[in-house]
């Protein structure tokens, strides 16, 4: 039987969440879960259609975790969409079909150098150095299936309540994009290099409660997988709602995500220009923590 990489990401959360509670022990020093309902347009279908308003649901569970050994961040995506997909490794096999739904997660353990050496790596706001890891895999767009590695550093800033930035070394696999003869091409695999930088800050306006985070991606271009330099962000602005209504701090949030592309995906346009496709799509949030 063949396992969706969805059901097992989501098995393989159940099962960290698990051994967390039974024997994390002294190991464990916090954790974080949520799940989030998003909806929202303007979402690009990677084609010219300058009238199009595509829309999308999209279900998320999260989980955050600090250890005695470093962190660990993981996330996936359930998406009810109406984007045109393309899937396929060569151009006898490209597929390219209106789907109505598709996945996407990530997976992220940091290991803590401080924590591996014996050595305090720490110094003025820098709190710690990791070795970083990223497994990336999506069933939707180009088909993304990446893995990243590198190194990942935490920082002290004034208000913030976390400020992180990775540099990664990036395998990627099996990306489809279109060459300037307007075919696909099957030399989708190739290497480059990217930057995140995550973020959250949290301030008040009056007596109301509120947070802006998200994250950043600088990817470099890939010769070999065809790709340009894309950018990509996600940034949500969110109300405390529970702490409002309820009195129940830091559980319920609303709020509104930003959605950012430039170059999406690294795709190069199938007119064989260097344009890219651009997105900014705004969508409506609900996010309960546990």
């Amino acid at each position: 039987m063949k396992l969706n990489p969805l059901s097992h990401g989501l098995a393989l959360s159940a099962g960290l969440l698990v051994a967390q509670g039974a024997g994390a022990g002294d190991m464990l020093y916090w954790q974080d879960n949520s799940l989030s309902y998003l909806y929202g347009s303007n979402f690009q279908r990677l084609n010219f259609n300058e009238g199009e308003q595509r829309s999308q649901t999209t279900f998320t569970f999260e989980h955050a975790s600090g250890w005695k050994w470093g962190d660990l961040f993981y996330f996936a995506d359930y998406i009810k969409a109406d984007n045109q997909q393309a899937r396929g490794s060569n151009f006898a096999n490209l597929e390219v079909r209106e789907k109505d739904s598709f996945y996407y997660m990530e997976f992220s353990p940091r290991v803590s150098l401080s924590w591996l050496t014996g050595q305090e790596l720490s110094a003025g706001p820098l709190k710690d150095v990791y070795a970083a890891f990223t497994y990336e895999k999506g069933n939707g767009g180009p088909g993304t299936e990446n893995y990243l590695y590198g190194i990942g550093t935490a920082w002290n800033a004034p208000g913030f309540k976390y400020l992180n930035a990775n540099l990664y070394a990036v395998k990627v696999n099996n990306h489809i994009f279109f060459d300037h003869d307007f075919k696909a091409s099957d030399k989708g695999n190739g290497h480059t290099y990217q930057l995140t930088v995550s973020a959250a800050y949290p301030f008040a306006i009056g007596e109301q409660s509120f947070v802006v985070d998200g994250f950043i991606d600088w990817r470099a271009p890939s010769k070999d997988a065809g790709t340009q330099t894309s950018v990509g962000s996600s940034i949500q602005v969110k109300w405390d709602a529970g702490k409002s209504l309820f009195g129940d701090e830091g559980k319920l949030y609303v709020g509104t995500e930003v959605n950012m592309w430039h170059n999406k995906y690294g795709i190069k346009p199938i007119d064989g220009s260097t344009s890219g496709f651009d997105q900014t799509a705004v969508q409506a949030l609900v996010k309960y923590h546990f």
